[in-house]
């Protein structure tokens, strides 16, 4: 949890694409195939169902933090975020842990039908192993609250820069329907997968200059003539009942 935790405060700091394309790169370059794969599925919006709610987790906070209530309630009010202060107040861990982001995503997955004192004694022991930034995640993660979200065109970037997989396949594989619970890094990014053509959109047709003198395209009567419009240009496609709209960059809008 601790790389990806840490992954997650540069991107989290820092404006530069270029640099969080760089260290995500990095990242997924490094990091166990089934953390690369939620890592992808966290930044594309896909999260894991949520655990608890922020108000549950402050009332797990408060059975173990060692500041008075109001604090914790100042702290939010300045800080924005009750997973955060959170994170910030409670006591340092006593332990720490080797466990990964998918070893953490799968404990949490294992608690949803959790009786709520096994529930809070899990997340308190949790918290006894994790530093101030990898609790940041795990209690965003547990309320359904990580929505750090990098646009499709960036994550392409970053795939390709750690897989040399081209970035416009890259970008078909991440629209197309899939869970981090059931595919794995090779199966979803390595692999050829035959099903990346159904999202695929057409080439764009591009206006250019006229390079020639206008008496040589012949009669006006056998022109074809479109108008060129100004705005955004996109691509509607539907392909297997499912829908696709890409900008004309090739970036996903649907």
């Amino acid at each position: 949890m601790n790389t990806f935790a840490k992954l997650f405060s540069i991107l989290e700091m820092t404006t530069d694409m270029e640099k969080k394309v760089a260290v995500l790169a990095n990242y997924l370059t490094t990091a166990r195939d089934k953390d690369k794969v939620w890592c992808i599925a966290l930044l594309s919006g896909k999260r894991p169902k949520r655990l608890i709610t922020t108000k549950t987790l402050k009332d797990f906070a408060d059975t173990v933090k060692l500041h008075p209530e109001w604090l914790l309630e100042e702290s939010y009010q300045i800080v924005g975020d009750m997973a955060e202060a959170i994170a910030l107040l409670i006591p340092s861990a006593s332990k720490k842990s080797d466990l990964a982001l998918s070893d953490w995503i799968e404990l949490i997955t294992s608690l949803y039908d959790a009786k709520e004192l096994d529930l809070k004694n899990a997340i308190v022991k949790a918290w006894d192993q994790l530093n101030t930034e990898e609790r940041f995640v795990f209690n965003k993660l547990i309320t359904g609250g990580f929505r750090m979200e990098m646009p499709q065109k960036y994550l392409s970037k970053a795939l390709s820069q750690a897989t040399g997989r081209d970035e416009k396949s890259l970008a078909h594989i991440l629209s197309s329907d899939w869970g981090p619970e059931s595919v794995s890094f090779e199966e979803l990014i390595l692999q050829e997968n035959p099903a990346e053509s159904i999202s695929k959109p057409y080439p764009f047709h591009l206006a250019c200059t006229l390079d020639i003198a206008i008496e040589e395209l012949g009669k006006i009567k056998d022109w074809q003539v479109e108008r060129k419009w100004n705005g955004i240009r996109a691509q509607l496609i539907i392909r297997d009942e499912k829908v696709f709209v890409w900008s004309r960059t090739e970036e996903l809008i649907s």
